[in-house]
């Protein structure tokens, strides 16, 4: 049981070392249990929004597992909930359906008779943070509580992905990749997605790392099994036990960082509580993270004056299927098809990366100047 007491943000981890369905709903109920308590949820409309990101199938690691938002649903069902099941991925380009039947998310919403919905056909109501504006689905003000269910994932941009960028999703349609464009640094781009989470604000976070993901995440890195479910109320508290697990600092992370500066989530692990399994049994060595991290500790006024000879851009390899994705969502025009075959344009592009998070079949890989490459 929760101690309403404790002024500590409370994390709980519990550990499934696989995604039968008896072992997820354990970790899951025990979870949300831990957090509810007495709370009553009857009749309570509940939007769960996954990690879809693209059409992939959920052995690859890339999406929120089904079994994971089975569970879920089911808890909530069982509570007397109304539930619903959304997300904007940005594969949605080649095909939203196509996504939802993929990610296995449609089999399981049609078991559990449970509405998907498509947030790129809800509109959307404009938001402002500092007076920096933001498109969210409009879907979310129909809502009582937003259940945020993130993929434990490194990221090429942001070093980790986890509970605070999941809300991300939460922007319909190409907006995201404009949000990229104008934000391609890792630093600019946190806080753009630190603004769509304090304007989601989501309910209860809940993180997938049963299986993750280490090296050139969010699509195209290594499979790894971490073996555990972490939930909070607080997102960022979740993101902070993540790292640590892995072996990364959780202010390296972005994110995290700004989250934490803003004083909207709790990132220092000597003031989160975490109950169930403890940190240390979990941790694992060799958790690769995204090669170009440490382009993060030039500063600022110097990397503008070396980012002639410091970048890393995307190119396209002979895995290339020329499906057009990569070609549709690049906001800045850099991918343009010369005799049928995608190829990134340098000097247009902008290295917001996009293009290697979306591509299907991990054809995309990132190209180093020879000084990021003595960097790695």
């Amino acid at each position: 049981m929760s101690d309403s007491n404790s002024k500590k943000p409370q994390v709980w981890i519990e550990q499934s070392l696989s995604y039968s369905f008896e072992a997820i709903r354990e970790a899951v109920d025990k979870a949300i249990s831990f957090f509810l308590r007495d709370e009553d949820v009857s009749g309570c409309r509940i939007l769960v929004k996954p990690n879809l990101l693209s059409a992939r199938q959920p052995e690859r690691g890339v999406t929120t597992h089904p079994t994971v938002v089975e569970a879920v649903i089911d808890n909530f069902q069982a509570k007397g909930a109304v539930v619903a099941v959304g997300d904007s991925p940005a594969g949605a380009v080649a095909g939203l359906e196509r996504v939802w039947r993929e990610t296995g998310l449609l089999e399981v919403c049609k078991r559990r008779a449970v509405t998907l919905l498509n947030f790129e056909a809800s509109g959307w109501t404009e938001k402002r943070i500092d007076g920096r504006k933001y498109r969210i689905a409009r879907y979310l003000s129909e809502y009582d509580r937003i259940v945020n269910l993130a993929k434990a994932k490194t990221h090429v941009l942001t070093v980790l992905t986890g509970c605070v960028k999941n809300t991300f999703g939460c922007v319909p349609g190409f907006i995201k990749s404009f949000h990229h464009l104008e934000n391609p640094s890792p630093d600019a781009m946190a806080r753009v997605l630190v603004d769509v989470f304090e304007l989601v604000s989501p309910w209860l976070s809940i993180l997938d790392a049963v299986v993750a993901m280490d090296g050139h995440g969010p699509s195209s890195g290594r499979i790894r099994h971490l073996g555990f479910i972490a939930a909070s109320r607080d997102a960022v508290a979740v993101d902070a036990v993540f790292a640590s697990i892995v072996g990364i600092k959780p202010l390296s992370v972005p994110t995290t960082k700004e989250a934490y500066t803003r004083g909207i989530g709790e990132a220092d692990l000597r003031n989160i509580e975490v109950r169930g399994a403890s940190i240390d049994g979990l941790r694992i060595r060799d958790f690769e993270i995204p090669s170009n991290w440490k382009f993060r500790l030039i500063p600022q006024a110097l990397s503008r004056l070396v980012s002639r000879f410091v970048w890393v851009r995307p190119e396209i390899t002979e895995r290339c299927t020329a499906c057009g994705l990569c070609e549709r969502v690049c906001a800045a025009k850099a991918i343009r098809k010369i005799k049928g075959r995608p190829m990134v344009i340098d000097e247009v592009c902008v290295s917001c990366l996009c293009c290697h998070e979306i591509c299907p079949n991990g054809a995309i890989d990132l190209r180093r100047s020879w000084l990021a490459r003595f960097l790695k």
